[in-house]
């Protein structure tokens, strides 16, 4: 499995960052997960008020001045926070910006204006360069060149007319960033053993192209979306096959060696709650692939079904999974304990619900109007609540 580095490198930056002291770059760059926190509360506000229009409640209509709902939670709240994150590993005081500019243009880039384009593409160089420095410190190019790309694809679906909600294939590009991010980072220990399994080079080649195609097809609409699902379908199952927490605990793998330090973390309770939200986010985003192959058979409702499968069920499972290591890393801390298994069990619940209600469209809409509201609300409540009980564990 290579030397003692590459046992203990389970994340090169959550680890780094965990063991570094406080520093004025470090605090500085705290300040962008303020811009994170905005974005994502406005945008569970706006696609409940949403719903709640849909559903007849008599509130004023919203205003063509706020942001997209898909502009705000991908690009405001995830695309500023990963920013945060991977910096914080390597502060940079010259590209302390990067993470500011970056919020700030997801938000209002929806607005008329050049200003916030320039930012966007200003701080898309920032993150290029902020991504150099890391490939030059670990002196490894898959995380930073994968890092690169999805944020590339993010940006080419933000400047695009009407943001992530402008098309499908613009909204695919955006969601294709953080499925990205995700992916090299639970590939990641496979790819620092000494011998890279070749079905690992495969599955990273297969990110990259996944990336490339959801960039032209938000270009220029070139690629069917059923192409576009089997191509993620592969994606989904090569992350499974190659993800260390995954496949390290089976007993009939011998596709790894587990070291002594893997073996005692893999008996703490926080690695095998993950492992349970590994399962879970890995389920959600077969179901997303699937749905997309299936795009015409499920009309009208097949955008919602992908897309809330891959943004409620994979994406948000896998920051519930790894919460606890990202807080740890701005804090400095380790987590001793697992998170609330019941708030994360509730957050499923109302995805599960989510889903379930877009497939009965056609049978009830007003079912399909409160599985919205209802799930909305499960949604936002459970996801606070669970982030407030990982603080606790800190504290505890």
């Amino acid at each position: 499995m290579g030397g003692k580095n590459n046992k203990e490198k389970l994340n090169y930056p959550l680890m780094i960052a965990s063991q570094s002291k406080s520093s004025p770059e470090r605090l500085l760059l705290k300040g962008s997960i303020l811009i994170g926190i905005i974005s994502f509360i406005s945008a569970f506000i706006i696609g409940i008020w949403r719903i709640a229009l849909f559903r007849g409640f008599e509130l004023p209509p919203i205003p063509e001045s706020l942001p997209p709902h898909g502009n705000l939670i991908v690009g405001g709240f995830l695309g500023t926070l990963i920013i945060f994150e991977r910096m914080l590993a390597l502060p940079t005081k010259w590209l302390i910006w990067v993470p500011y500019t970056w919020g700030i243009s997801a938000i209002l880039i929806h607005i008329d204006s050049m200003l916030f384009k320039i930012l966007n593409i200003a701080s898309l160089f920032g993150w290029g360069v902020s991504r150099l420095i890391a490939y030059k410190t670990y002196k490894r190019l898959w995380n930073p060149l994968i890092e690169f790309l999805s944020y590339v694809a993010l940006s080419t679906a933000l400047l695009a007319k009407g943001g992530l909600a402008g098309s499908v294939q613009s909204a695919l590009a955006g969601l294709s960033f953080p499925i990205a991010v995700i992916g090299i980072e639970r590939i990641e220990l496979m790819l620092s053993f000494t011998k890279i399994r070749m079905t690992t080079k495969i599955v990273y080649i297969s990110l990259i192209v996944y990336l490339i195609i959801s960039i032209i097809n938000s270009l220029f609409y070139l690629i069917p979306l059923q192409a576009v699902g089997i191509i993620l379908l592969f994606v989904c199952v090569g992350l499974i096959f190659n993800d260390f927490a995954v496949i390290a605990p089976l007993k009939s793998s011998k596709a790894v060696q587990i070291s002594s330090f893997g073996s005692r973390m893999m008996q703490a309770p926080l690695y095998r709650f993950s492992r349970k939200a590994l399962a879970f986010a890995y389920f959600w985003l077969i179901i997303s692939s699937i749905s997309l192959i299936l795009w015409n058979q499920i009309q009208p409702m097949a955008k919602d079904i992908v897309f809330h499968s891959i943004g409620l069920g994979f994406i948000f499972t896998m920051i519930l999974a790894h919460a606890p290591l990202v807080i740890g890393s701005a804090i400095a801390k380790f987590p001793k304990q697992a998170p609330s298994a019941t708030l994360f069990y509730l957050f499923q619940i109302g995805t599960i619900g989510r889903i379930i209600g877009d497939l009965l469209f056609n049978i009830s809409y007003d079912l399909w109007a409160w599985s919205g509201w209802l799930t909305g609300i499960i949604h936002l409540i459970s996801f606070i609540l669970y982030i407030l009980s990982v603080l606790k564990s800190f504290r505890d």
